[in-house]
């Protein structure tokens, strides 16, 4: 049986070594120390049954942090740049950053953050900089999701039985 690939491998696949090595050699090391902190201390025994969600939102956050925000910084600066210089490209060694290519990395930007959204992932849990902090923010996440997910059943069960009320008041006899 085979295994899965794991994500940070899918997340680096086609980038350059150098930069793919470095989020590789991060990964590795948070990982190693979130899976530390989550066997040895009480704080954070709540992700221990969670521990490929945790992986899996690492790896996340390492490619945000080292991909996505350097990206993001690139339209940012084009953007001030053009505005300031009244110039259309910018030349970078032997690069012309164009605002082409300006539209085709902001796009990358907008369907990550897209796609954060749509898993219910806030930005915020990608900011960090110590793994502890990382760990706090998982744990807040996963409070927040199962007060929401309560909530949501909670909401449904009143619907339930303000539905079952109305039908009986419906009735003839």
């Amino acid at each position: 049986m085979s295994k899965d690939t794991p994500i940070i491998n899918i997340l680096t696949y086609q980038l350059p070594f150098k930069l793919a090595n470095q989020i590789y050699i991060e990964y590795q090391g948070r990982k190693k120390e979130a899976n530390y902190l989550i066997e040895n201390y009480k704080a954070y025994k709540s992700l221990s049954e969670n521990s490929q969600t945790v992986e899996l939102l690492l790896s996340l956050s390492i490619f945000h942090r080292r991909v996505i925000a350097n990206l993001d910084g690139a339209v940012k600066f084009y953007g001030t740049v053009t505005k300031k210089g009244k110039t259309d490209t910018i030349r970078i060694g032997s690069y012309d950053l164009t605002e082409e290519e300006k539209n085709k990395i902001l796009a990358v930007v907008i369907n990550y953050n897209h796609l954060l959204e749509r898993f219910s992932i806030p930005s915020i849990v990608m900011e960090y900089d110590e793994t502890r902090e990382f760990l706090k923010k998982i744990i807040s996440l996963k409070s927040e999701l199962q007060n929401a997910d309560k909530e949501n059943r909670k909401g449904k069960a009143n619907e339930s039985d303000n539905r079952n009320e109305s039908n009986e008041d419906d009735l003839p006899f």
